[in-house]
């Protein structure tokens, strides 16, 4: 089975799970991100990513070109708190 039949899947068993008030909202917030127009801006696979720093789990701050220095660098993004 394709990757993208496997997500097809797993996509409708949740939106089968929620009430249907959840599915609208999120349906809402994902139509709200396309009209921002914010996919188009992403950076893409092989993109540069821009000089940055942030806090680490413990909060000191780490910079990307500090990581860098020591080799290639794997980016994570976590959505909610620590």
């Amino acid at each position: 089975m394709r990757l993208q039949d496997q997500l097809d899947e797993r996509r409708e068993a949740s939106h089968a799970k929620r009430p249907a008030e959840v599915n609208t909202t999120i349906a809402g917030a994902l139509q709200a991100l396309r009209d921002s127009g914010i996919a188009e801006r992403a950076l893409g696979v092989g993109d540069p990513a821009p000089a940055f720093s942030l806090p680490n789990a413990v909060g000191r701050e780490i910079a990307l070109g500090d990581l860098l220095g020591r080799g290639p660098v794997a980016l994570a993004f976590y959505r909610g708190v620590w």
